[in-house]
C-alpha cells in the first residue's frame, strides 16, 4: 500500500475542491459556436414532424435524433467540452419546453389525423429553443 506523505489539512482541502468547482462552472458556462443554436432549434422542429408522417416517421425520428446528437457532439468535441450541459436554468427549461412539445406531437399524431397541430407544436419546439439559446447566449456575456 502507498502511502501518501503530504496529506492536505481541511482548509486546504476545501480550497482545492472549491478551485475545482469554479473550472467546472466555467467550462459549463462556455458558449455554444452560434451556428449550433439554430441548428439544433431546425433539428428539434424536424423530430416533431416526423410523426406528420405516421408509421413511417419512426425510422425518421430516430435520424434525426442521432443526428441531432452527432452535430452536438461533434461541436463538443471541437471546442473541447463533448459531456457538458449548460447551467442556465433558463435555457434547461426551454429544452426541456421543447421535448414536452415534442412528446404533445407524438401524443397528437395518436390521438388524431389532423398535421395542423403537429406543424404547431414543431414550431413551438423550435421557438421554445431558440428563447432558450438567447437566454444561453446572454448568460455567458458572449457577444451578440
Amino acid at each position: 500500500m502507498e502511502n501518501n506523505v503530504d496529506v492536505p489539512s481541511p482548509s486546504e482541502a476545501r480550497e482545492a475542491l472549491a478551485g475545482i468547482n469554479t473550472v467546472q462552472r466555467a467550462v459549463r458556462d462556455t458558449p455554444w459556436p452560434t451556428w449550433l443554436y439554430p441548428v439544433n432549434a431546425l433539428l428539434l422542429g424536424a423530430m416533431a414532424l416526423t410523426f406528420t408522417l405516421g408509421d413511417d416517421g419512426f425510422v425518421f425520428f430516430l435520424a434525426t435524433g442521432a443526428v441531432l446528437v452527432a452535430v452536438n457532439m461533434v461541436a463538443g468535441y471541437r471546442m473541447g467540452i463533448p459531456f457538458t450541459y449548460p447551467t442556465s436554468r433558463i435555457f434547461l427549461a426551454s429544452v426541456v419546453a421543447a421535448m414536452a412539445c415534442i412528446l404533445a406531437a407524438f401524443i397528437v399524431a395518436e390521438l388524431t389525423t389532423q398535421t395542423w397541430p403537429i406543424i404547431v407544436l414543431a414550431i413551438t419546439a423550435a421557438a421554445a429553443y431558440l428563447a432558450g439559446a438567447v437566454a444561453h447566449r446572454r448568460s455567458t456575456g458572449a457577444p451578440r
